[in-house]
């Protein structure tokens, strides 16, 4: 056996070969009074320094860990140990597993190099960045490498950066909001040179701008291309700030490149002057402290971790009021798009809505990690090619290429540059009086114009000083290797964000202009895209143009796109024409709960796929996560979960479950497995829709015949068709309350859950023919029914799917008819709709984009698994009228209180015993544990933190009846089936 010093020994060596810019010591005594030794010290410049501490297989995890936190953390490091903080505040504890040490010494680098069951979890002295939270996780040596990387990320000192970095964007902005009152032209320069009105975030965009240009003149001065560049000590004894000798510096380093940091600033700092010299001092000094006192933290690469800063001030604080991806979400996102790189071909990487660059520069960082971890090399080596040739990113507004190339190129800020593909895109009306729609012109098109200041702001400015650069603009078809993005929805697709976009939506852009964009856009070429919901599809079409056959996709769009009709070509093109497909949803009960996307009151789902056909063409991956990664660890642990060739059902980090994970068809029209906390539930759901009854903890199913809602019935018209007096083109005018005459119809308009607990309703309006509307009339009137299906169903606020109505009423928006083929079927799908296998088959394939609800349309209702009535006998069709009869008027709870709803139960129990001939007492017990599951599932719980109180409606809408009545008819029901040896809960 192989002792545990010699395997750490080998592992020290391992990980100096995976790390570059890391050192690693071994058993030295690294602090001050303190002569314990720790295993390992492992340091980087700009990182925590991290303790690391090994044991073997035979020892308990738990000791090391105990260890680090009893003997290291908070002990002050020797001046040479000290990188970031002058005490530990990290660590890593290891354990070996048996395989390692039972081999012969030759052999040990090949075992460890090749296992993945090596035990190991961070530890921090404030444990916020314990990974997992709970419990240890199990990986390779390339996973702690990663955790290492991002362990001993300083974040406690980036908040602080941050916040100074805050602060002088806060202070500073307003003097230019109050420069803006007086003098106006201010405000149009800078709407100008920022394609946005000049709001106070506007502002705020201005000051950060400079931030970053001070910031990166810092990184670069004096380096080799940029001797002639100042640092920012160079200002500080100025009684007056030196404006020339700063935008002297800036143009230095504009005729070398960075023109997306350096372009738009200076045409800033130049309008600033041009109109208020004493606001433009105050202001450039403010910022130039601000910028001062981040260079001269602790942190002392600074740029190294820029990108990151960057993007958490912009997402958390919202400035730019758009969704920008969440850090962790852009984690898992591009590592699932880049498993691996080939060292030979370096990827092409693309996004096309870059926002805060979060994506691209997720798929960067990752190449950079692996690019080091194979070769043991600098990424700088790779730096130039990847950001002059590699990587491709457009974006409408030049605040967001700003961001994104500054992360991008403060990886390696000292490397000259010559090229860049980072582009703003056009997007409005041009001088040429014709209208641009940013980077969807790249769909008939291969490459960008570049978008250019106001007329009026290139007249102040001058273009004496701009240096001219070698933009790539060509994007061509087939080109990339990855393309990832996160493109902007629109608020009919986020029903709960006061921030959702409506496309080419703006506030100097009126009606006619949207018109216009809107008529470009119609010209362009689409496969798959569908403007119902927004401009997302559109994005992925583009994409799919621009990837090549082998590459790979990510993106993240609102959830409906795996269920809504409008999406289904899309749905097509990845069932058919990629594979190794991924879907990521999550279980979460509220909408912003449920997004990878911040502030997005709405449900999203994450999808990876590769182009072209492979053996698993058709199939996907379906992983429906508990919450979000918590953080960029989780995220890379996660990614390689996913990815695994051996999947378990469940996915765990830790002692915890973060996720569920199938594989099933895509070939269907709806990918009805998202937002899922229990797997055994899809199976359960997927086995009914196949007629097989296999309800949990069953060992035996049951056949049921079953077929979709379309080969039983008609599904009514729509609200438009039947009520549209805007644009009349509705066939009735509708009244709420009215009392029915000769000549008007009943229609069952309005949903009102309180008093619509129960199976039969009456009709709540009437509906009067429009003049010239009659056969229009007449085609709605002959699909009236008495069945209605609820397609917007509230789960936490809806007692039932389907009402009866005693005669044949109109229905539509949310009560939508449906009239079935042989009326006398029409009460036994009513119950079967209404009981909780009804639940299961609506639940299952319905939106689940918003909290607590289950939407259809009128299209999609139709592929809605249902119980064949058609196949029941004239004895099972009898059994239901009696069923009916006795329950039709019972008010049941909402459905996610069915777990303890004795209505719902009996109903449940009758349908099974008396209809479908199920008696036996474990099929009724399973029907419990199926309810349970039901409710425990956080797209039926939603948020609602209160419970039904029937009674108190009762008295509220003035209902009638009393509770003893219905204890008495109740109790009676119970007996009845008790009496039968029917199980009740």
């Amino acid at each position: 056996m192989i002792k545990e010093n010699t395997v750490t020994t080998k592992v020290r060596e391992l990980l100096s070969k995976m790390t570059h810019g890391w050192t690693f010591r071994e058993q030295q005594a690294a602090f001050v009074g303190n002569q314990r030794t720790p295993d390992i010290i492992a340091m980087r410049d700009g990182r925590e320094t991290v303790a690391i501490e090994a044991k073997s297989y035979k020892a308990d995890i738990a000791d090391a860990i105990d260890e680090l936190q009893t003997d290291y953390f908070g002990q002050r490091l020797k001046p040479l140990y000290q990188r970031v903080s002058p005490t530990l505040t990290a660590g890593l504890a290891l354990r070996y597993p048996k395989a390692v040490q039972n081999i012969d010494d030759d052999d040990l680098e090949h075992a460890l190099v090749h296992t993945d069951e090596i035990d190991y979890c961070v530890i921090t002295a404030d444990s916020e960045g314990n990974f997992p939270k709970s419990g240890y996780a199990t990986g390779s040596l390339r996973d702690i490498a990663t955790a290492l990387h991002i362990g001993a990320s300083p974040t406690k000192k980036i908040a602080e950066v941050a916040e100074v970095y805050s602060a002088g964007m806060e202070e500073w902005s307003k003097d230019i909001e109050r420069s803006i009152q007086e003098r106006p032209v201010i405000g149009d320069m800078l709407a100008e040179i920022l394609g946005q009105e000049a709001t106070e975030e506007a502002c705020k965009m201005a000051c950060m701008f400079v931030i970053d240009a001070f910031i990166f003149q810092n990184a670069v001065a004096g380096k080799n291309g940029f001797e002639e560049v100042r640092g920012l000590e160079h200002y500080d004894d100025d009684a007056q700030i030196n404006y020339k000798g700063i935008i002297a510096d800036w143009v230095r380093i504009l005729k070398v490149n960075y023109v997306p940091i350096f372009n738009d600033v200076v045409a800033l700092v130049k309008v600033m002057r041009e109109y208020d010299v004493a606001m433009a001092r105050r202001v450039l000094k403010g910022l130039l402290q601000t910028a001062n006192e981040i260079c001269q933290s602790h942190l002392a690469q600074v740029q190294e971790i820029g990108g990151e800063l960057f993007q958490k001030l912009v997402v958390d604080r919202d400035y730019v009021k758009a969704h920008y991806t969440l850090p962790a979400s852009a984690a898992l996102l591009s590592a699932l798009v880049c498993p691996d790189i080939d060292l030979d071909n370096l990827p092409k990487v693309a996004d096309y809505a870059c926002g805060t660059g979060a994506l691209i520069n997720g798929v960067y960082k990752r190449v950079q990690q692996l690019y080091e971890r194979k070769t043991g090399r600098s990424s700088r080596e790779i730096h130039r090619k990847m950001v002059e040739n590699n990587l491709a990113a457009s974006d409408i507004f030049p605040h967001a290429t700003h961001l994104t190339f500054t992360a991008m190129a403060a990886t390696h800020p000292t490397t000259t540059l010559g090229k860049t593909r980072v582009i703003t895109a056009p997007y409005g009306i041009q001088e040429d009086e014709s209208y641009k729609i940013g980077s969807l012109e790249l769909l008939d098109t291969q490459q960008l114009d570049l978008r250019t200041m106001g007329t009026f702001a290139e007249q102040i400015i001058g273009d004496d000083d701009i240096a001219t650069v070698d933009y790539k603009r060509e994007f061509p078809d087939d080109e990339m290797d990855i393309v990832i993005i996160n493109p902007p929805f629109t608020r009919p697709c986020d029903n709960n964000s006061q921030k959702g976009k409506a496309v080419f939506k703006g506030k100097n852009r009126d009606d006619e202009e949207k018109k216009l964009m809107q008529a470009e856009l119609n010209k362009k070429p689409i496969r798959i895209a569908n403007g119902t919901m927004g401009l997302g599809s559109y994005f992925v079409d583009m994409s799919d143009r621009k990837l090549k056959v082998g590459g790979t996709m990510g993106f993240i769009l609102p959830a409906s796109i795996l269920t809504g009709s409008t999406m289904e070509k899309l749905r097509r093109m990845l069932a058919e024409e990629y594979h190794d497909v991924i879907v990521v949803t999550i279980a979460g009960g509220g909408g912003y709960e449920s997004a990878f996307s911040h502030d997005t009151n709405m449900a999203e789902c994450m999808v990876v796929a590769t182009k072209g056909v492979g053996q698993n063409t058709g199939q996907a991956r379906f992983v429906c996560l508990t919450a979000r990664p918590e953080g960029l660890l989780s995220a890379q642990n996660l990614s390689v979960l996913i990815r695994s060739e051996n999947i378990e059902n469940e996915l765990t980090i830790g002692d915890a479950v973060v996720g569920q994970i199938i594989e099933c068809s895509i070939k269907k029209s709806v990918w009805g497995i998202s937002r899922v906390r229990s797997m055994a539930l899809c199976q359960i759901a997927q086995n009914l829709e196949d007629g097989k009854l296999s309800l949990p903890r069953l060992l035996n199913s049951h056949s049921l015949p079953i077929c979709y809602l379309d080969d039983i019935g008609e599904v009514g018209y729509n609200a438009r068709s039947i009520k549209d007096e805007v644009a009349g083109i509705g066939a009735f005018r509708i009244r709420e309350g009215a009392p029915l005459s000769s000549d008007t119809y009943p229609a069952l308009w309005k949903v009102h859950a309180q008093t619509q607990r129960a199976i039969q309703t009456p009709p709540n309006a009437n509906g009067r023919i429009n003049a010239g509307k009659r056969r229009q009339a007449e085609r709605i009137l002959a699909r009236a029914s008495r069945t209605h299906y609820h397609v917007n169903l509230g789960f936490s606020a809806n007692s039932v799917i389907a009402s009866w109505t005693d005669e044949s009423t109109i229905g539509v928006a949310s009560m939508i008819n449906l009239k079935l083929s042989d009326p006398q079927c029409e009460v036994m799908w009513t119950l079967w709709t209404n009981s909780t296998l009804g639940l299961l088959c609506h639940w299952m394939n319905a939106n689940k984009r918003q909290a607590g609800r289950g939407v259809y349309t009128q299209t999609t209702v139709k592929s809605v698994p249902t119980l064949d009535v058609r196949k029941l006998n004239d004895e099972q069709l009898a059994a239901a009228d009696a069923i009916f009869a006795d329950l039709k008027a019972a008010r049941m709870l909402p459905y996610n209180e069915c777990v303890w709803d004795e209505w719902r139960h009996v109903l449940d129990a009758r349908l099974l015993a008396e209809v479908l001939g199920i008696t036996d007492r474990k099929t009724h017990e399973a029907m419990h544990r199926l309810r349970e599951m039901l409710c425990a599932e956080p797209t039926i719980a939603g948020t609602k933190k209160s419970t039904c109180d029937l009674e108190e409606e009762r008295a509220k809408f003035d209902l009638g009846g009393c509770p003893a009545a219905d204890k008495q008819a109740l109790d009676a029901q119970q007996a009845r089936l008790r009496q039968q040896g029917i199980y009740l809960p």
